[in-house]
């Protein structure tokens, strides 16, 4: 393999510099290119303003060989990386014939002529840049070089940007690398990451990456040299030493690795929801297929709803409370018989930042799972997290308890 080249990755926009906009676009762009053998040195996120931008451009282009812009190509006033772009590298924009027959049947929509200017500047394209066709929206992106590599301008909205960098990536002539992707729930990063090491002694032209967030770390595993058949042996010892943890080595999501074994097993799921508020639920129908095994779910916030949806005795609630083994095993075989699945899973506890007590602190969160066998419940207390960790990491809990009580079944 070639030595990494450098790259560099600008988010544009106004809202994301002043915080009305979390910019995730970094993240997916970064990733995406290391198995192609870049690495990202600067990422950076860039005001409305084209000269900060084309100033920005100008020092970047200089000193990386990949330089990728996300923003800013749209038809409005503050869509201003065009105009950036032309000033840091002193080329001209002119209007791409493509480009304005393909923009011209958008013109319809718009009843103010000013509108209609504004749709056909996108049409503008640097001097002797690519153009890269828009598979969603109007923005098309460009690819232009430079004098140390490669600018490459692509829209915002991440549903318009994936695409178009899978389409320039697929037709970049550099090797692709091999890589692996596993997936973890229940151990801290730094367990993952410190028994990923241990098994990559032996595979010392491997590297490892370590990505987490709340509920599941992802272990990535990049070809330095090893080759593919070295790197999937890396990858089985990685998992291996992980253990059970480790819920998949092909890059599937945790619900994805769920549907999968539910799938495998051929049994049915249901879930029970209160703290969680319907996300366990959400992230089992985010995978497409899921209607093959996930037969629905309750949220039941309130006690009167436990109680009316889930058949949750009322004199249970007021003896054990809500947040409780006794409820969260009533809440998932209510569910389970409600909707006659064959198995079911319950959250019940306190996501914060208010409602805790001494007993039950923030953070506090039952479980249950109920199969035809019977139910059993499991307690979790995540310490130090806010209403979304909390949320976030409860929702990974019940997904890898159905996915372990599946593979047991």
């Amino acid at each position: 393999m070639p030595e990494p080249k450098s790259a560099a990755i600008v988010t544009v926009g106004s809202e994301l510099t002043e915080g009305l906009r979390i910019d995730t676009n970094t993240a997916e762009i970064a990733r995406d290119l290391h198995p192609y053998g870049f690495r990202v040195a600067e990422a950076l996120s860039v005001a409305d303003d084209v000269a900060v931008l084309a100033a920005a451009l100008k020092r970047l282009t200089r000193q990386h060989e990949l330089v990728i812009t996300t923003g800013g190509l749209g038809p409005t006033h503050d869509d201003v990386t065009r105009d950036a772009a032309s000033a840091a590298l002193g080329l001209l924009l002119a209007p791409d014939a493509g480009l304005a027959e393909f923009l011209r049947p958008f013109l319809a929509r718009h009843s103010d002529p000013g509108a209609a200017e504004q749709v056909m500047s996108q049409a503008l394209v640097l001097t002797g840049a690519e153009v890269l066709a828009p598979t969603n929206g109007t923005a098309a992106g460009q690819v232009v070089d430079t004098s140390a590599g490669v600018l490459v301008l692509l829209p915002g909205p991440p549903r318009e940007m994936r695409p178009m960098l899978a389409a320039w990536l697929g037709q970049s002539s550099r090797q692709r690398a091999f890589s692996a992707d596993l997936g973890v729930t229940g151990l801290p990063e730094s367990d993952v990451q410190l028994a990923a090491q241990r098994a990559l002694l032996a595979h010392p032209l491997v590297g490892l990456t370590v990505l987490a967030r709340p509920g599941d770390v992802r272990v990535l595993l990049m070809d330095e040299g090893a080759g593919e058949s070295e790197l999937a042996v890396a990858g089985e010892a990685v998992a291996h030493e992980i253990g059970a943890a480790c819920y998949s080595t092909t890059g599937e999501t945790l619900s994805e690795a769920v549907i999968r074994v539910a799938l495998a097993a051929g049994v049915t799921v249901a879930t029970a929801e209160s703290c969680t508020g319907g996300l366990v639920c959400a992230a089992l129908t985010d995978v497409a297929g899921a209607s093959a095994v996930l037969l629905g779910g309750v949220v039941a916030y309130a006690n009167a709803a436990k109680s009316e949806l889930l058949s949750v005795p009322p004199g249970m609630l007021a003896q054990y409370g809500a947040v409780s083994e006794q409820t969260a095993c009533a809440m998932a075989q209510g569910a389970r018989e409600r909707l006659g699945a064959d198995i079911a899973a319950s959250t019940t506890g306190v996501a914060g930042p208010t409602g805790g007590t001494t007993d039950k602190p923030v953070g506090l969160v039952w479980f249950a799972v109920s199969t035809r066998e019977g139910t059993q419940a499991t307690v979790k207390q995540m310490s130090g997290a806010d209403r979304y960790a909390v949320r976030a990491r409860a929702t990974a809990v019940a997904l890898d308890l159905v996915r372990r009580e599946i593979l047991g079944m």
